[in-house]
């Protein structure tokens, strides 16, 4: 991200909100669950798709990758031109269209309906975009995202649980409408919403400043891992089923996951001060992608309920400090927008390549993908991650 000061309007001047005065931290927070409101229940969104509006799985699987391709272009274009911009006009146009989104998606059918998914995604890549970059320069980051983490998962467990019961009751044009209202509610927190980016809220004794190379590297390693993620959370309630579990019982596990996720976002605050980062990244990642692997075949009730309690606790607690590493490798605190960019690229990207291998017969190649994607996250991850600790020894030496 370019520094406000660059080109930026007076409007956007730095200093306008306090980034980490409490109720910015809330509204970012608020905001970042507004933004997540369809991706975090996709599972079910797209098993929904398949029984309540008799989409072929391949298909349901690419509609909920063509919201999440809005998301990604709009947080690639946030990263790029973010900082020549008023944020809460940003904000203000990415709540509105995610109502319009929302609202299209709940009346119309076919081609507008798939149109309006995308729009959909716009707003949700912007809202999500401005509230982690502003969450990533704050004083305690690991917290503060561990904070989000805990609202949003929250409200997935619980919907995604009753999901079922929620489309059989209202459909998608009420879980849709319900979207569009709660996005027009958040235009309330825009008052808290920091102008611009705030370059000296950066407070980081660790950081560093790695060559464009590595920092390159660095963010090819949250792609590789965010489309691991991306591919096995659009298919995860797909798996079940095709397992021949219930879809009750698998809305359970997947409730039970989400809950588990809590604890593993929790887990990270309590943790972030005690626990050596890398070695939580590696140990994240690594357990995660054995967690996947539990999917392979027809898994047992038990052993999907594992995989997906594994897998979710995992992402919720390893997430945090992924993104507390990457931001220590550049001391201008731009790298946080360049990482989320990768995330949600990676959650976009990742169901359409999954609905590419998905042909009937199961989902062996799917997971074997997002397996091989973890691994190669990891070893990516570990070249700036090796770099860094060096440049920390070196200085720590010389003081």
């Amino acid at each position: 991200m370019v520094h406000a000061s660059v080109a930026g309007p007076e409007a956007a001047a730095p200093g306008a909100t306090d980034v980490n005065g409490w109720k910015a931290v809330a509204s970012a927070i608020v905001l970042g669950t507004i933004g997540v409101l369809s991706f975090i229940i996709q599972p079910g969104i797209v098993q929904g798709f398949v029984t309540e509006l008799g989409m072929s799985e391949s298909a349901a699987v690419y509609l909920a990758g063509v919201e999440m391709l809005g998301v990604a272009l709009a947080t690639i274009a946030l990263a790029m031109f973010g900082g020549r911009v008023d944020w809460r006009h940003v904000v203000a146009a990415g709540l509105l269209a995610a109502v319009i989104g929302n609202i299209g998606s709940a009346l119309a059918d076919g081609a507008v309906f798939v149109f309006s998914r995308f729009v959909s995604g716009l707003g949700e890549g912007t809202i999500i975009s401005i509230s982690f970059t502003f969450v990533g320069v704050t004083r305690r980051t690991e917290r503060n995202v561990a904070l989000y983490l805990v609202l949003l998962l929250t409200y997935g467990a619980f919907t995604l649980w009753q999901l079922p019961a929620i489309l059989d009751a209202i459909g998608f044009p009420g879980l849709f409408g319900a979207f569009a209202i709660a996005s027009a509610l958040a235009l309330i927190t825009i008052g808290q919403v920091p102008r611009a980016f705030v370059e000296d809220a950066m407070d980081n004794p660790e950081a560093r400043q790695l060559s464009r190379g590595l920092l390159g590297v660095a963010l090819a390693g949250v792609l590789a891992y965010n489309l691991a993620q991306g591919i096995a959370w659009a298919v995860l309630f797909l798996v079940g089923t095709g397992a021949g579990l219930g879809e009750q019982h698998v809305a359970d596990s997947l409730f039970l996951s989400q809950v588990v996720a809590i604890a593993g976002a929790l887990a990270s605050v309590f943790l972030a001060s005690r626990l050596n980062r890398n070695v939580a990244i590696a140990f994240g990642i690594l357990v995660g992608a054995a967690s996947i692997a539990l999917l392979l075949g027809k898994p047992s009730l038990t052993l999907f309920t594992l995989g997906v309690c594994g897998f979710n606790f995992l992402w919720n607690f390893v997430l945090p400090f992924i993104l507390g590493r990457i931001c220590d490798f550049d001391t201008s605190g731009r790298m946080m927008s360049l990482a989320i960019a990768m995330q949600m690229t990676g959650l976009g990207g990742g169901p359409l390549i999954a609905a590419r291998l998905i042909d009937g017969t199961g989902y062996s190649a799917v997971l074997a993908l997002c397996i091989a994607l973890f691994l190669a996250s990891f070893a990516l991850l570990q070249i700036p991650i090796r770099q860094h600790r060096m440049l920390l020894a070196t200085t720590s030496s010389s003081t």
